[in-house]
């Protein structure tokens, strides 16, 4: 869900240029499989496409190619943590929900896997994921506007570090 959403927010900033969106899970269960039915269901129930989403297991050395590596629940985190070769990769690792400041202020910020449940539970995963992703693309709006600023300070400015 989380990518299928988030790409989207990404793109309709006008962002897809300077963001890449990617998913992958901790491990190789799904691999090349299509996104769960209910996840597509709930998806285009509200005008999204999940139907060319397939599962990949996360590579580490990606951690070395992305500014954010973004975990669903603890579990998910201390594996990512294993996987992370240095203490700037673990630095990239944060749960989604970090990014939705009603989830924070409640202090739930593990994301409800519904695998076991039903359409409300998905119905509800959805939203906090939702949620979540416009903090997120608030999140990189910030990394990217202080990236530029500083690119556009090192034009004006090349002696400067």
């Amino acid at each position: 869900m989380g990518h299928v959403i988030l790409q989207r927010m990404v793109d309709d900033a006008g962002l897809t240029g300077h963001v890449r969106v990617s998913s992958s899970g901790t491990g190789d269960w799904h691999v090349g499989e299509h996104a769960d039915p209910r996840t597509v269901a709930v998806l285009a129930r509200h005008g999204y496409d999940g139907s060319r989403h397939r599962a990949r297991e996360f590579d580490p050395e990606e951690f070395d190619e992305v500014d954010l590596v973004l975990a669903s629940d603890e579990g998910h985190v201390r594996t990512l943590n294993r996987l992370a070769r240095t203490p700037d990769n673990r630095g990239k690792i944060r749960l989604v929900r970090e990014f939705d400041p009603a989830a924070v202020a409640a202090g739930t910020l593990e994301t409800g896997d519904p695998w076991y449940g039903d359409e409300e539970h998905f119905a509800r995963c959805f939203a906090e994921v939702e949620a979540a992703c416009r903090g997120i693309l608030h999140h990189v709006r910030g990394q990217l506007d202080g990236r530029l600023a500083d690119q556009t300070r090192r034009r004006v400015d090349p002696e400067q570090p």
